[in-house]
């Protein structure tokens, strides 16, 4: 079935239980239900109307300040800045899609609230970043490998892997991502508009982790290993992804290990709330990073006194790896 099919079955499923009576429940039983759980998701939205902040007036306040993006920047720097905001552009933009997809599928008012506020946050971060790539110079077209996982994640059939995929995956690496382009201070402008994207990103993550254990705890044990295998399979492209990107990091001084420490801190912190809150039951459907093979994948990839001084077949190893991911990267183009 085409995607235009399945979306208009999905428009009629919606007009035919229209009005959605059952979210009225718990404003009219005003029982336990309405819990702080519920609530914190409906501070979520109060809280992105708290911190809103006008995109294109924060832009061209910082443009007369500092003038054009990139304007003194040295043209291979420009180009390795270039390569990875433009990936983080479009995964801005499928953010905006899966965000606003949650915020009509999702049944319970709060964490519908919750949707919504963030389909108007990742509609901003698209168009200023945009707009700062657009004036850096020709936008060039992403990989195979990030394409792949974008549509991967926007293709997701169930909403706990929609969940998965942007709370849990996209979500944590672009505040790590943010923060590290907006430290390096490579542009003043990206030093001063990053950390409006990172304070956004950072509230979106609650909506997985309020929300999501919901759905587990309601999944059949396949239901649950396919959720999982989801989270892996996109991991896999994640990582393999990022290969392709070893050398913009070193151009702009971002250290991969830290940020790859970063975010699996991030969400291993994610999974260990929701496991605390909710029990174990959580963990037959979100993996942690630092479980398993995670922290031996982590060392290989990103080794701890790096790559320089690992040994010489770990470093042929290694080489070999970087080698078909680009191979890789360019045949799924």
């Amino acid at each position: 079935m085409s995607n235009k099919r399945v979306s208009t079955a999905s428009a009629r499923e919606r007009a035919a239980a229209f009005p959605p009576y059952e979210m009225l429940d718990a404003v009219a039983s005003g029982i336990a239900e309405a819990d702080s759980k519920t609530r914190k998701l409906e501070r979520l939205y109060h809280l992105t109307q708290k911190h809103s902040w006008d995109g294109p007036t924060v832009f061209g306040e910082l443009i007369e300040r500092y003038g054009e993006p990139g304007a003194n920047m040295a043209p291979e720097l420009r180009e390795g800045l270039s390569r990875i905001l433009t990936v983080l552009m479009w995964g801005e933009l499928a953010a905006w899609n899966i965000s606003a997809d949650l915020a009509l599928e999702i049944p319970d008012m709060d964490a519908k609230m919750a949707a919504t506020a963030q389909v108007f946050d990742e509609a901003r971060h698209f168009y200023v970043l945009r707009d700062y790539v657009t004036r850096l110079g020709p936008t060039p077209a992403i990989g195979g490998l990030p394409t792949r996982l974008l549509r991967k994640v926007l293709q997701a059939p169930t909403l706990a892997q929609k969940l998965v995929g942007m709370q849990l995956l996209f979500e944590t690496n672009a505040v790590v991502m943010f923060r590290r382009i907006g430290q390096s201070e490579v542009c003043p402008i990206l030093h001063e508009l990053l950390p409006y994207f990172e304070r956004d990103e950072s509230r979106h993550v609650g909506l997985g982790v309020m929300y999501l254990p919901r759905l587990i705890e309601r999944m059949s044990r396949l239901e649950a290993f396919r959720t999982a295998r989801f989270q892996f399979e996109c991991t896999m492209l994640l990582l393999t992804s990022g290969f392709t990107f070893h050398k913009d990091f070193e151009l702009l001084g971002m250290d991969p290990r830290q940020m790859a420490e970063r975010v699996s801190n991030m969400q291993d912190e994610i999974v260990q709330q929701m496991a605390e809150a909710h029990g174990s039951q959580i963990l037959r459907a979100v993996l942690s990073p630092k479980g398993g093979v995670g922290p031996y994948i982590k060392d290989f990839v990103h080794p701890e006194k790096g790559l320089a001084q690992a040994p010489e077949w770990h470093q042929r190893v290694h080489a070999g790896i970087t080698s078909a991911a680009h191979s890789l990267d360019r045949a799924l183009s």
